[in-house]
């Protein structure tokens, strides 16, 4: 045997110890739709009761909250919501909901003001968490993951895998286990664009999304990867407030309902050395283009990739197409086959359009 096939023998023979040593068992929370409202004083003592059992609970090491933070996405009320979560002994962590994206009078900008960022990125004992928005484009239209958060979600993962490259080429079980955080589930009728997310992650060792939005425990698949829904911080119909718990294991991930002043409960299991999806596979299903074959007159004529979401009508003039993107760009496209962009100044960079998609 020469020496590069021993090493590599070698190498393949320890790194699933390797991996143990990195990968620690730890627990963390799940705060989801809050629904703190001006109006309402309940919700605030739900969310005062839950942050007080978690800081007496032992060994958990952060929290997740996952949207719906407030029921009016108005300023003022989630500054409330951030001085009930700094009330925590762990770090938390942020994600937005529908009511902080189009229930919202400051133009969706607060959010970001008050927590520091839209997206968030952290890696805890040998897992990568990713949190981003998966909110609505327009009040009461379906949720929607706009392309330079799933670029970003890629550029992430990526970055992590290859500091892990070597264990992927030898098996890509070994690869680092991911966990990405939304407020929607990534399901046909609540995110219009689920293919596209699904499709863009499943190449990497994603283990689980964690959610909430149905103020309900539920298991479900997003085209074969297992999704979590979390039930609402909000009293139940015994009147206790609720939050999840998660255990990751050597092997497993056990995820737990907590109800106030009740031992926690627990309702679902993953394994961490089953593969649940065809890391090489397609979304299970794609939306229904058929209608355009009804309009053969109605021909493609060029396709460009901007590499934003863009949710609101062209307007033409001379041979010149300008279109407005999510970022606050105005870019001219030439009616040419090949179009030849040219950005034109804007005033406002952070903006979001809210028209028709």
């Amino acid at each position: 045997m020469n020496r590069r096939l021993f090493f590599t023998v070698l190498l393949a023979c320890l790194l699933p110890f390797a991996v143990q040593a990195q990968q620690g068992t730890f627990r963390f929370a799940q705060l989801t739709d809050l629904h703190l409202s001006p109006n309402n004083p309940n919700p605030t003592e739900d969310l005062l009761r839950s942050v007080a059992q978690i800081n007496a609970t032992d060994s958990l090491d952060f929290v997740l909250v996952t949207g719906d933070l407030t029921e009016e996405g108005d300023r003022a009320t989630m500054e409330k919501v951030k001085s009930c979560l700094d009330l925590l002994k762990v770090k938390y962590y942020v994600a937005l909901g529908n009511h902080e994206t189009k229930w919202s009078d400051s133009g969706c900008t607060a959010f970001g003001e008050i927590f520091g960022g839209e997206r968030f990125e952290f890696e805890h004992k040998g897992f990568l968490f990713l949190g981003f928005n998966s909110g609505p484009l327009m009040r009461m239209a379906y949720g929607h993951v706009v392309p330079q958060d799933i670029r970003w979600m890629t550029e992430r993962m990526n970055a992590y895998q290859a500091g892990s490259s070597q264990l992927s080429t030898l098996n890509s079980q070994l690869s680092t286990p991911i966990i990405l955080v939304t407020h929607y589930p990534l399901t046909e009728g609540d995110v219009d664009n689920w293919y596209e997310v699904t499709d863009a992650v499943r190449p990497y060792n994603i283990r689980l999304f964690i959610g909430g939005h149905y103020h309900s425990n539920r298991d479900l698949q997003y085209d074969g990867i297992p999704g979590i829904l979390m039930r609402s911080n909000l009293r139940d119909k015994d009147g206790k407030p609720g939050y999840g718990i998660y255990e990751v294991t050597k092997d497993s991930i056990l995820v737990y309902t907590q109800r106030i002043g009740e031992p926690k409960k627990q309702w679902a299991a993953f394994s961490l050395t089953q593969q649940y999806y065809d890391r090489n596979g397609k979304a299970e299903k794609y939306p229904d283009f058929s209608v355009n074959k009804e309009y053969a007159q109605v021909k493609e004529q060029w396709v460009v990739q901007t590499g934003a979401g863009i949710y609101c009508s062209p307007a033409v003039e001379k041979d010149k197409v300008f279109v407005g993107d999510d970022m606050g760009r105005l870019t001219a496209y030439a009616l040419k086959k090949r179009p030849k962009a040219m950005e034109l100044p804007s005033r406002k960079k952070n903006c979001r359009h809210t028209g028709s998609r």
